[in-house]
């Protein structure tokens, strides 16, 4: 038999680390739009720094997960928890977008997002309520900002660019209700006292390279950033170290 080795040492030492279980959509999922292939591929997220700290990593998100989906998710993979998990929250980006197709075909019509407003701040407060009464610590992220007009170009393929642009009466709307919804996971934090990982700053004047073509997911640069930015943040937090 091929010795994997790992000792008995070693599995003990794994058997002690502390968890971290990340809930979210395609963004801390890692997906990224590789120019060279013309698809969608996966960045490879590897969190060293918080392994070398006895911290492991789960990531439990998928592309096009809205908050609802988010908490079935949740029900379907987080057991109870002996105080040693943190369970990271990053929802918005989805429940804030729009069927394009519908706008483009409508431009007078009225529309609501994916998940309205209130909708989305009542089952935010849920999801930190599951995962607390699981036993978990929560962190809570700001929404990496888009950029309106690779977004636009990119949602409005096949579509009528005008009749959507029409509808929304500026072509930066899109990234104003984008970042409405980060100000609302901002306000679920704060309302639930959960911890807050700003993922969204570090963006903020320099979009240019660090998002893709498609204006909504990292480049790989980006999603180098996020990953330090996100390590940082955890190791940084004492409160939230104590807690596991």
């Amino acid at each position: 038999m091929r010795s994997t080795g790992r000792t008995d040492k070693d599995a003990k030492e794994l058997s002690k680390l502390k968890k971290i279980k990340i809930y979210g959509d395609s963004i801390l999922q890692g997906v990224m739009y590789s120019d060279e292939l013309k698809r969608y591929t996966l960045f490879g997220y590897r969190y060293e720094k918080l392994l070398e700290n006895g911290i492991e990593v789960e990531n439990c998100c998928k592309m096009g997960a809205t908050i609802d989906e988010g908490l079935r998710i949740m029900d379907d993979t987080l057991e109870d928890c002996d105080k040693d998990t943190v369970v990271v929250l990053e929802y918005g980006g989805n429940d804030c977008n729009y069927n394009w197709a519908s706008v483009a075909e409508n431009p007078k019509g009225e529309f609501s997002p994916n998940t309205p407003e209130d909708k989305f701040t009542e089952t935010y407060l849920k999801l930190v309520d599951f995962a607390r009464g699981k036993g978990a610590e929560v962190a809570i992220c700001t929404l990496v900002p888009i950029d309106s007009e690779r977004f636009m170009n990119w949602v409005t393929r096949g579509l009528n660019y005008n009749n959507v642009l029409s509808w929304m009466g500026d072509i930066n709307r899109i990234s104003r209700w984008q970042e409405h919804y980060s100000h609302l996971a901002e306000k679920v934090a704060k309302l639930a006292n959960c911890h807050l990982l700003d993922l969204r700053s570090v963006f903020k004047g320099s979009m240019g390279s660090l998002l893709g073509i498609d204006g909504m997911h990292p480049s790989a640069e980006g999603h180098s950033i996020i990953r330090e930015v996100f390590q940082q943040k955890i190791l940084d937090d004492k409160e939230l170290i104590e807690a596991l």
